[in-house]
């Protein structure tokens, strides 16, 4: 079965979540965390706290709301009554554990999560959202959402045998429902990648691209399948993706291409066949201009993060 758009768009960026750690707090406190290297996103298990990112006005979380953090920004999360906050770093290096505690109770129960992305991914995903999402526990929609955060509580709480594998999933699923909530909040998401993939009048036409990029696909034929006019078709689909229809399947083919020359078992012929080029040097051509390096220099699955700065050690959320 050929997967959905956003199934087979989130997978080629190769995004992987992951349970990162947390912290337990009560009166008066705040920490500070450095600028985060990777995509974040937090929720909280029980309690409320501030929250403030760098550049931005706080906002103030209840139990069950969730941020999404893409920005390359520090902040700090603290009590309702602000305080000086203490260093992250400095605070989990103390306490050698994923999950510490400030303050001087337990009301506050926060947990964060991570999201794993290659660089390539990594730049087309951050190019597609905002600096930072924020989705409360109260909106509408929400409860396949809530629950998973009800079952990661759990699961920290409990840390019975397989936690560790059980709170990856659950970050995973975390991670999904929050990418379909945003993704279904009007005029929030900007034109790009990721809103077309959710975009339901796209939808059937996404699937025949992603599912036969070889396929050479024309506009009134793909118009025909989203049930417009060619005019109409390649409006909307400019409009949501920020790109024509034809230049997006030119990048997704490409991006394949990428993703399989990572792997170095394929030769550049056979992958340029595969992803509907007939010539090698017209694919070469296509693929410098687009990522600027040549096919036979692209990294192998063992470099493909190496200029990815790594997260700062020891910090669990």
């Amino acid at each position: 079965m050929t997967d959905d758009a956003l199934s087979s768009t989130l997978k080629l960026i190769d995004a992987r979540a992951a349970y990162a750690g947390g912290l337990v707090a009560g009166g008066t406190w705040a920490i500070r965390f450095p600028p985060p290297r990777v995509v974040k996103f937090f929720t909280i298990g029980r309690g409320s706290c501030r929250f403030a990112v760098d550049g931005a006005e706080p906002i103030h979380l209840e139990a069950g709301d969730v941020v999404l953090l893409a920005a390359q920004a520090g902040f700090v999360i603290g009590s309702a009554v602000p305080c000086d906050p203490v260093d992250a770093v400095a605070l989990y290096a103390d306490q050698g554990t994923e999950m510490v505690s400030a303050g001087g109770g337990d009301e506050v129960l926060f947990l964060g999560c991570h999201l794993d992305l290659d660089d390539t991914g990594r730049r087309l995903f951050l190019n597609n959202l905002p600096p930072f999402v924020h989705l409360s526990a109260g909106e509408a929609g929400t409860g396949q959402l809530q629950w998973l955060i009800r079952e990661l509580v759990d699961e920290v709480i409990a840390n019975r045998t397989g936690a560790g594998m059980a709170r990856t999933n659950l970050a995973q699923l975390m991670f999904l429902q929050i990418m379909r909530r945003f993704l279904g909040r009007e005029g929030d998401v900007p034109a790009g990648w990721i809103r077309a993939a959710c975009d339901p009048r796209l939808a059937s036409v996404l699937r025949l691209m992603h599912g036969d990029p070889a396929r050479n696909w024309t506009l009134p034929e793909l118009a025909r399948h989203a049930g417009m006019s060619r005019t109409a078709f390649a409006t909307c689909f400019r409009s949501v993706s920020g790109v024509p229809p034809m230049a997006y399947l030119a990048q997704w083919r490409l991006r394949q291409a990428e993703r399989r020359l990572r792997d170095r078992s394929e030769s550049v012929a056979s992958i340029a066949r595969s992803v509907g080029y007939e010539s090698v040097a017209a694919f070469s051509t296509a693929f410098k201009r687009l990522f600027g390096y040549p096919p036979r220099h692209a990294p192998g699955n063992a470099t493909a993060n190496a200029d990815l700065p790594l997260e700062q050690p020891g910090i669990g959320v």
